[in-house]
């Protein structure tokens, strides 16, 4: 159980992030009846609660100039001036003297999206985003900038009265489930940059769905058919199934868990999911703006020099499609109506409106008109591929019974859940199979159940591995090795090189405490130190680390110092990998000294 005295997590998002804290309080039994508090007045947020700021990032020589909301709005500023003094410089004859401001300034939007797995064959399903910075080499400087202002406002209320201090926080941040290695340690990294701790006993990582679990167990669910909105708590009972469907900004997480008989949650299946947040509706290449505006002006607008020089209306924007997009429902016939900002108006100049005008039922050219059959068509350009994973999903489940058993049901959470489009679309395809039930406040179920993980580890018990993870030893050469491979050690044993040592499989319920040993020994006498190189597959296994579909996912060091003396046969290492929390961990112990040595995993990327 937790020590520490406040529990607080991060939920960093592809349009927002925020965060949440709890005071650790051992007198209280009851989930329900922890208070957790969050921030709610961000500054340049709409509207009169906002549990979030926008994931936006503003630097002026790699240093924070603004952050959340005030960034978007800044740039804005800034990109105006520099467009009004490139306007001025050419009409004088002169050299404008922006181009060096405009190179110390980099802004940044949607950045988490760089972090998803390049190799995910969803990947450019949606296309390239031109509002979001979401094909970065390295994002993670970007991320740890943004990640060290949100813990500065965190810490400084949490330690605002007097009665805590920093070390007395324990963290949790979230992470989709469809991150990779590379993805998972790359976000612990930039958050231990940003002022995190390094201990991974003190910053946890939790996938979303799994923290959106834990919120529906503790605030209970609604039903479309419970008139009276009333949330029912407890629903959650011992051999229950159910899949989470967390509909972000930036992606949709899939998870199905199984209610063990003291109530601990443990996964079905390995997860699924993919870029299919909400965000894509806006700036996907099948979304409102790069296709639904662009085809109504042509070549008459540059949105991409206008969208730089004016991003904060095109935020705007953006932010009257998304309103309308959420009251959007599946038997709607009307258009929706999405007015333009009156700054954005006047700069599309009379020849655009005039065509836009033109294109549009009674000449209307201060706002983009969307007839019913287009809307549809945006929103199940990301909704589409979500209904293929609950069926990906729900095919793993045990097939008896089938799906559909009584206390079987669908949760939907995140902030995509607003959208009534989607609930219904999820329901039908849903429909003889199990119930949709939603969160009170979508919204937060994933950053209040983060807190809830957080302040206490143990009530999620197992997970699935997402592929089969071993390393590459030297085994005892068998029938059906490749003859290539084959060698002769100094005892003249027969040996295969480049075989797969196989860790865990893919699918294989791992429990959160559970760690595989393998024990491995150095190939030649003159070895100092073993370096052992780690692969992952979707298949169940595999022969060679080169067999196709193996990913080299990193490297471990160990050093042999203290078994030196030692025949090269005792210079044994016992590698240890711990599966089950949200990141791989992995230790190494000289079996001949007993010391346990420290590792780290260098994850490599795949781009």
């Amino acid at each position: 159980m937790n020590t520490d005295r406040v529990v607080a997590a991060i939920d960093f998002g592809t349009h927002g992030t925020g965060y949440a804290w709890a005071v650790v309080d051992p007198r209280i039994r009851s989930k329900a009846q922890r208070e957790i508090n969050d921030k709610s007045d961000w500054p340049g947020a709409n509207g009169p609660y906002s549990p979030k700021t926008l994931t936006a990032l503003l630097l002026r020589d790699e240093t924070v100039l603004a952050w959340g909301h005030p960034a978007a709005q800044t740039h804005s500023d800034l990109e105006t001036a520099w467009h009004h003094e490139d306007r001025r410089a050419a009409r004088s004859g002169r050299r404008s003297t922006t181009r060096q401001e405009r190179e110390r300034h980099a802004y940044y939007y949607g950045v988490k999206m760089s972090l998803r797995p390049q190799d995910d064959p969803a990947r450019d399903v949606v296309g390239r985003s031109g509002g979001m910075a979401d094909h970065l080499d390295d994002p993670t400087p970007v991320i740890s900038a943004y990640l060290g202002e949100m813990v500065k406002v965190a810490v400084d209320e949490i330690t605002r009265s007097g009665d805590y201090s920093t070390s007395d926080i324990r963290w949790c941040l979230t992470v989709p489930a469809i991150w990779d290695e590379w993805s998972m340690d790359s976000m612990r990294k930039a958050a231990v940059a940003a002022g995190l701790p390094a201990d991974p006993a003190r910053l946890l990582l939790i996938p979303e769905p799994d923290a959106a679990a834990l919120y529906c167990d503790v605030v209970g669910t609604t039903t479309e058919e419970a008139h009276d909105g009333t949330p029912r708590s407890g629903l959650l009972r011992p051999g229950m199934r159910f899949l989470v469907v967390d509909c972000g900004g930036g992606t949709a997480d899939l998870v199905s868990y199984q209610i063990e008989l003291d109530g601990a949650i443990e996964q079905l299946c390995r997860p699924s999911g993919g870029p299919f947040g909400a965000e894509y509706t806006t700036w996907g290449r099948d979304g409102f703006l790069l296709k639904a505006l662009a085809s109504r002006f042509g070549s008459e607008v540059d949105f991409e020099e206008l969208h730089l020089t004016h991003s904060d209306q095109f935020a705007k924007l953006a932010a009257q499609w998304e309103h309308s997009r959420n009251t959007f429902t599946v038997d709607q016939q009307r258009p929706l109506l999405v007015d333009f900002p009156p700054r954005l108006y006047r700069l599309l100049g009379e020849e655009a409106l005039h065509r836009l005008a033109a294109a549009q039922p009674d000449g209307v050219d201060d706002a983009i008109i969307l007839p019913a059959e287009e809307v549809r068509a945006i929103l199940d350009s990301v909704i589409d591929p979500i209904l293929d994973r609950v069926d990906e999903q729900l095919a793993r489940w045990d097939p008896s019974p089938a799906p559909g058993r009584a206390g079987d049901a669908a949760f939907l959470v995140g902030g995509f859940a607003r959208s009534p489009y989607l609930r219904r679309r999820l329901e039908d395809h849903l429909r003889d199979r199990m119930p949709l039930r939603t969160t009170p406040r979508p919204e937060r179920a994933v950053l209040f159940g983060a807190v809830h993980y957080c302040y206490d580890p143990t009530l999620l018990r197992a997970r699935r591995a997402k592929y089969t993870y071993g390393c590459e030893a030297n085994m005892p050469f068998t029938e059906g090795d490749d003859p290539d491979q084959a060698f002769e050690d100094d005892t003249g044993a027969r040996k295969s090189r480049k075989r797969f040592l196989r860790f865990v499989a893919a699918d294989e319920k791992v429990p959160v405490d559970r760690e595989v040993c393998e024990r491995l020994i150095p190939s030649t006498k003159e070895q100092t130190s073993l370096q052992v190189d780690f692969y992952s597959t979707a298949e169940q296994d595999g022969r060679y680390s080169s067999d196709p579909g193996m990913k080299f996912v990193g490297k471990v060091e160990v050093s042999l110092a203290g078994a030196m003396h030692l025949p090269r046969l005792q210079r044994s290492v016992d590698i240890y990998m711990k599966f089950g929390e949200a990141n791989i961990q992995v230790r190494a112990v000289n079996v001949t000294t007993g010391a346990a040595h420290e590792t780290t995993l260098v994850f490599e990327s795949v781009r």
